[in-house]
């Protein structure tokens, strides 16, 4: 993972894996994540032939804060990080949690440009009709607190939250928790300023709507997800034109490897 400094200062960091000039896929991470990959994503990069590139989004890994006003100013404020990685023509985006409005931020604002689209476990469309009722009602209650709340107090909650999370990774594997409590270093020295933004843009009105996606969207989402219901996704993918849902069997909300390679699959013909 290395930084990139734009002609007006902006500082980005981001990160490549796959196959050096394949076709390039840009993915996004989840509400605690960076650009650095897992090393399966080498492999799986080989195999389909692709460049995936991510991006730390602003308060995450090595980009600093950066004010957003809707999910859809994230088009134009990559295009010039695109640009200077060399990513000038067509590519297709990946959205994990609750990078997938990301993703679908990316095919709404640059339809010329996207291809495709693929999610994993991804955020859904809350305004779309019926996806938001959905969610259990702490669920509800939560994202209408988010789009109310100041941008302080959803900082002293998920500062909160990466708290918590840094004190109970003893739990997971060495190399996953090592590169778990990485992020959570970065988000904290950033004062929780990217999940606060998350929350607070995911809450609000997004700036385009389902109908704006026009190109394929291929939706992979466990049937007992805990953090996005599956009906939620399902009733996000029926409001999309052009998607389909892979349900998957489980309770999980992390994709598996297994279901990493699945997704890869969709490029291999890119």
């Amino acid at each position: 993972m290395i930084t990139l400094t734009l002609p007006d200062g902006a500082i980005w960091g981001h990160g490549r894996a796959g196959r050096p000039g394949g076709h390039p896929v840009l993915m996004h991470h989840g509400l605690v994540g960076d650009a650095e990959f897992d090393p399966i994503w080498d492999k799986l990069g080989e195999i389909a032939g692709v460049e995936w590139i991510m991006l730390d989004r602003p308060g995450y890994g090595w980009t600093p804060p950066m004010a957003m006003t809707a999910l859809s100013d994230w088009p134009a404020m990559i295009a010039p990080v695109l640009t200077a990685l060399g990513v000038t023509g067509r590519f297709d985006v990946v959205g994990i949690s609750a990078g997938a409005c990301y993703a679908y931020a990316c095919a709404a604002g640059l339809p010329e440009r996207v291809g495709r689209a693929a999610i994993l476990s991804g955020v859904p469309f809350l305004h779309a009709p019926g996806v938001l009722d959905a969610y259990p009602t702490e669920g509800q209650a939560a994202y209408a607190r988010y789009a109310d709340a100041s941008d302080a107090e959803l900082r002293v909650e998920f500062r909160t939250f990466c708290e918590n999370a840094v004190a109970e990774l003893g739990q997971g594997g060495e190399v996953e928790s090592g590169r778990m409590a990485k992020a959570l270093d970065a988000v904290l020295a950033h004062d929780a300023a990217g999940p606060a933004r998350e929350a607070r843009l995911q809450a609000r009105d997004w700036g385009f709507g389902p109908y704006d996606v026009a190109c394929p969207v291929e939706i992979w989402h466990f049937e007992g997800d805990a953090m996005v219901p599956f009906e939620a996704a399902r009733r996000s993918a029926d409001s999309l034109p052009n998607a389909t849902l892979h349900v998957v069997k489980g309770a999980r909300h992390i994709p598996t490897d297994a279901l990493l390679n699945e997704m890869a699959t969709v490029f291999a013909w890119s």
